[in-house]
């Protein structure tokens, strides 16, 4: 979108001011202590990436504006700290072609503010799609935006549809946050939904 090109540098400053450790934390306790690979589909700046390679994980970074990929490779690539890596990726949901032909599988998928650019009519391919590249043991986080849109960058979404649609593609609703307050934006809330691959036994 031209709207993420053109105010790039703008918007990696904005990203990066942000405290990942705050913005997860309604759901960051039931990440493993046992990391291993994870994808940050639609990274941003690679503020969360850097987070979760902070933590030991094995980061693939999906970002389709070149822009913001550029700035995102060299700000990974340069911070030491992490104890994981950190790869980058120019993708795009809902087909993800070039992360499904990685034949990988992830034990982790987070996909943060990036859900309400898809168009309604592609939310079920593109949760089929994220579904079948999680391991039995992963987990899929999905954070949604409420608010002004004044760019016209989003699309309109249903939160319980979007769980529907997960639990239709064999996933469980493990956590359900919902109106949780932006740091910085009076007017814009969160919804933040955290699925587990593993069906539950039928006691």
């Amino acid at each position: 979108m031209t709207y993420y090109s053109d105010r790039a540098n703008e918007l990696f400053l904005f990203y990066q001011s942000a405290d990942p450790a705050l913005l997860h934390q309604s759901w960051s306790n039931l990440i493993s202590d046992q990391p291993g690979l994870a994808c940050d589909i639609g990274a941003g700046s690679g503020r969360d990436a850097a987070w979760l390679a902070s933590k030991g994980w094995d980061v693939i970074a999906v970002e389709p504006t070149d822009e913001l990929r550029r700035l995102g490779e060299q700000n990974t690539s340069s911070q030491a700290a992490q104890q994981g890596s950190v790869t980058w990726l120019d993708d795009r949901l809902p087909e993800l072609k070039r992360l499904r032909a990685l034949d990988q599988r992830f034990r982790l998928i987070l996909i943060s503010a990036v859900w309400m650019h898809l168009i309604p009519n592609e939310h079920e391919r593109a949760m089929r799609i994220i579904s079948e590249l999680l391991t039995p043991d992963g987990l899929l986080v999905i954070s949604l935006r409420h608010g002004p849109d004044d760019a016209g960058r989003f699309h309109p979404f249903e939160t319980d549809n979007i769980i529907e649609i997960a639990q239709n593609c064999g996933l469980t609703l493990s956590r359900d946050n919902r109106g949780l307050p932006d740091a910085s934006r009076s007017l814009v809330t969160w919804d933040y939904l955290v699925f587990n691959a593993l069906t539950p036994q039928t006691k």
